[in-house]
C-alpha cells in the first residue's frame, strides 16, 4: 500500500472555494454633481438649438408672407430717396406718383410684391425690379414697352381716348413720351378692345404690325411717314395687313409671303413709276400679298368715265380701273431695289 492511502486529503468545505466578488465603486458627492451638470448642459444645448431653429423658421416664414410685421413696433428710418433706372422715358417723379408711399414709410414696411404690381399695372412697364438699399434708399429698375401704333377707344359715354399699343399687343395710356413721336404713329384698326381688370386684353397680331412698320421706318422712311392706318381686320383669316396711306388708299401686305422688305421695295417702285408716267388716275389699291412678277393694282377712274391710261409696264386698264403691274426682273439694271 502507498503512503497516500494511509493519509487521505483533508476534507474541504465551501469556505475553501474561492468566491471573487466585484468591488462596487461608490461615487462620491463631487462626482454626482459633475454628472448632473453634464446632463443638464446637454439638455440645455438641445433646447437652445431647437428654439433657435424654430425662431429662424418663423422669421423666414414671416418675411415671405408678411414682412411688414417684422418692423411694426419700430418703423425705422423714413425713405430718403428713390434710385430709378430705366431703358425708356419714365422718371423718378412718375415712380413716386405711381407708388404713392406714405411720407414716413421705411424700407422694412414696404410690400415689394405690391409695389411691383402697381408699376406694371400701368402697361408701359413690362418688368419692374424693386430693391432695398439700406438704410433709406429704394432702388427701382424698369423695363419699358415701346409704342408701335395708336388706337382710339370709347369707354362708356366719355369722349374717345387715344391709347398706345406695343409690339406684344399691350394697350396703355403712355407717359412722358415726346408728343411729336406719338403723333407720328399710325392708328391700328380692325380690332375690338376688351376690358380686362384696369386695362385691356392684348391685341393679337401686333408682332406682324411691328415688323412691317419697323422695316418701313428703317428702309423706306418716306413710305413709313405716309402710313396712317394699319388694319388687322383680315389678319386672322389670311394673315394679311391692310394699310391706308396718303399715297394709296389701300395697300395689302402679306405676313406669310415674301419679307416685308421686298414688299416695300415693290411698293416704292410702283409708286415711283406711277409718278414718272404721270398717270391720269391715282393709285387706289396695291395688293402685295399675291403675285411675284405682277402685282394687282387699281386706279381711281377719271372724270370722263374711262379708266386710267395704261402705262408701259401695266396691262390695259379695264373700265373698273384694275390692272396688273409688271415688275422688272430682280437682276435688271434699271433698278437697284431688291424685289
Amino acid at each position: 500500500m502507498s503512503q497516500t492511502s494511509f493519509n487521505p486529503p483533508p476534507t474541504r468545505t465551501w469556505r475553501d472555494i474561492p468566491q471573487p466578488v466585484a468591488q462596487r465603486r461608490i461615487m462620491g458627492r463631487e462626482g454626482k454633481k459633475r454628472l448632473a451638470m453634464a446632463i443638464g448642459n446637454i439638455v440645455g444645448l438641445v433646447l437652445v438649438l431647437g428654439a433657435s431653429a424654430w425662431g429662424v423658421y418663423e422669421v423666414v416664414n414671416l418675411w415671405e408672407t408678411n414682412p411688414t410685421r417684422l418692423t411694426a413696433p419700430t418703423k425705422g428710418v423714413p425713405i430718403r430717396d428713390f434710385a430709378v433706372r430705366t431703358d425708356g422715358v419714365l422718371d423718378k417723379n412718375w415712380v413716386q406718383r405711381t407708388l404713392a408711399l406714405p411720407k414716413e414709410a421705411s424700407l422694412m414696411e414696404l410690400d415689394l410684391v405690391d409695389l411691383k404690381r402697381r408699376l406694371e399695372e400701368s402697361g408701359q412697364v413690362s418688368k419692374a425690379v424693386i430693391e432695398r438699399r439700406f438704410p433709406d434708399v429704394l432702388v427701382v429698375t424698369l423695363q419699358e414697352r415701346v409704342p408701335v401704333t395708336r388706337v382710339m377707344a370709347l369707354i362708356g359715354d366719355a369722349a374717345p381716348v387715344v391709347f398706345l399699343v406695343s409690339r406684344d399687343g399691350t394697350v396703355y395710356s403712355g407717359f412722358s413720351y415726346d408728343t411729336g413721336m406719338t403723333d407720328s404713329l399710325p392708328f391700328i384698326d380692325g380690332v375690338k378692345l376688351l376690358r380686362e381688370g384696369t386695362g385691356f386684353v392684348r391685341i393679337d397680331g401686333m408682332d406682324a404690325v411691328a415688323d412691317l412698320l419697323g422695316t418701313a421706318q428703317a428702309s423706306a422712311p418716306a413710305l413709313y411717314r405716309s402710313f396712317k392706318v394699319v388694319s388687322l381686320a383680315r389678319f386672322a383669316l389670311d394673315r394679311t395687313l391692310t394699310v391706308k396711306s396718303t399715297e394709296v388708299e389701300v395697300i395689302t401686305f402679306g405676313a406669310s409671303q415674301d419679307s416685308f422688305y421686298r414688299q416695300l421695295a415693290r411698293l416704292d417702285y410702283i409708286l415711283d413709276e406711277t409718278r414718272r408716267q404721270n398717270a391720269t388716275g391715282q393709285l387706289k389699291s396695291v395688293n402685295l400679298a399675291i403675285g411675284d412678277k405682277q402685282v394687282p393694282v387699281s386706279f381711281d377712274t377719271v372724270a370722263d368715265g374711262r379708266g386710267a391710261p395704261a402705262a408701259s409696264n401695266t396691262r390695259p386698264v379695264p373700265p373698273s380701273g384694275t390692272a396688273l403691274f409688271t415688275l422688272p426682273p430682280r437682276n435688271s439694271s434699271s433698278t437697284q431695289r431688291d424685289f
